[in-house]
């Protein structure tokens, strides 16, 4: 407890270094969500990861849900924010620029954030109240504008004419599998899947099953 209250006191004096931790904290988190799920990660099992105490754990974030939650923003609150302004600098183009930008961009992060693909995974198939937040909070007008821009692209004849909502998850399916399963990929096939070269080739063949 004396530990834990001299780096609170320590951390209260030094804004940078509390961020630090903060940030510390939410890697170590995600990394824990992803590979535990909700119900396996402890806040002891993070802090001793992150080499911190549980009470500061507890100082920055109050609960593990609450830790859930701040995971989430950090990760698909960054990324779907980036992604709102990506339309926003692109509303001048062409619904197909938009969209190829849009499909690099999500093929991007995740490769960079493939825990974030297996923690949506998890939560979709479990009846809990943080799927509905997560999808309140970020990936509704996510969905909407992403099928809005494939509806116009389907307009201009220049987007493969289907389902719009099933071609956006073809596309999150697409992207989100290969590098959650990279391990798998990596053992039957050879490709480094991670490689700038095999993001590359991803990008490039989600283009080809995406537009006409």
């Amino acid at each position: 407890m004396a530990k834990a209250q001299a780096q609170v006191a320590a951390l209260r004096g030094g804004t940078s270094r509390s961020e630090h931790l903060r940030q510390k904290i939410i890697d170590v988190a995600l990394q824990h969500f992803s590979q535990f799920g909700f119900e396996g990660t402890s806040v002891r099992s993070v802090a001793r990861a992150a080499d911190t105490t549980h009470p500061l754990v507890l100082y920055h974030f109050n609960t593990k849900d609450a830790l859930w939650r701040e995971t989430m923003t950090a990760t698909v609150g960054a990324y779907s924010r980036s992604i709102v302004e990506l339309f926003k600098s692109n509303e001048n183009q062409p619904a197909e620029v938009s969209l190829q930008r849009f499909i690099e961009r999500f093929v991007r992060m995740s490769a960079e954030r493939p825990e974030v693909h297996r923690i949506l995974t998890m939560a979709s198939t479990q009846d809990t109240p943080r799927i509905n937040w997560i999808v309140d909070e970020f990936l509704r007008d996510h969905f909407e504008m992403v099928v809005n821009c494939i509806r116009q692209g389907q307009q201009h004849g220049t987007v493969r004419d289907c389902d719009p909502s099933r071609l956006y998850y073809y596309i999150i399916g697409a992207a989100g599998t290969t590098f959650t399963l990279h391990g798998e990929i990596e053992l039957l096939t050879g490709r480094q899947v991670f490689s700038e070269t095999e993001i590359y080739h991803t990008i490039a063949f989600i283009f080809d099953i995406v537009f006409v």
